[in-house]
């Protein structure tokens, strides 16, 4: 899913942490433009957003010192702010921008895998084909 957020738009993004230190959070999507001559995004780099302590990012990792529910990312009233030249922007049409919208809104519906699945496959499969090498004997 992308994050779609336009360059003056408020963003953030609140989460429960259980054991402070550095922590990476990485969004994927992009900061829409519109122009007098058409609309224009860009992907999103951590320099546009605040973190945890509330100074500007320079990297997805932060260090988070404190546990609890915090505000992690933030973004507020085109704040903070990139130079253009920073940014790689490129044109588009407004509905390419309108649909990755709907997208980016769209609830997701993902299921975890236990950590413990996939080694108990592969212990199944190992142990399995074991038994049918002996009682093909």
């Amino acid at each position: 899913m992308s994050l779609v957020l336009d360059e003056d738009e408020f963003f953030s993004m609140e989460a429960y942490v259980e054991t402070p230190g550095y922590q990476r959070v990485a969004l994927s999507g992009y900061l829409v433009e519109r122009r007098a001559d058409g609309t224009y995004i860009a992907p999103l780099i951590p320099q546009l957003f605040y973190g945890a302590d509330g100074s500007q990012l320079q990297t997805w990792r932060q260090d988070i010192t404190t546990a609890g529910s915090q505000v992690i990312l933030s973004r507020s009233g085109g704040q903070p702010s990139v130079p253009r030249e920073e940014l790689y922007w490129r044109k588009v049409s407004e509905d390419h921008v309108e649909k990755e919208e709907v997208k980016a809104v769209q609830p997701t519906q993902v299921m975890a895998i236990p950590s413990w699945v996939i080694p108990v496959a592969i212990l199944g499969v190992i142990v399995g084909g074991f038994i049918i090498y002996k009682l093909a004997k």
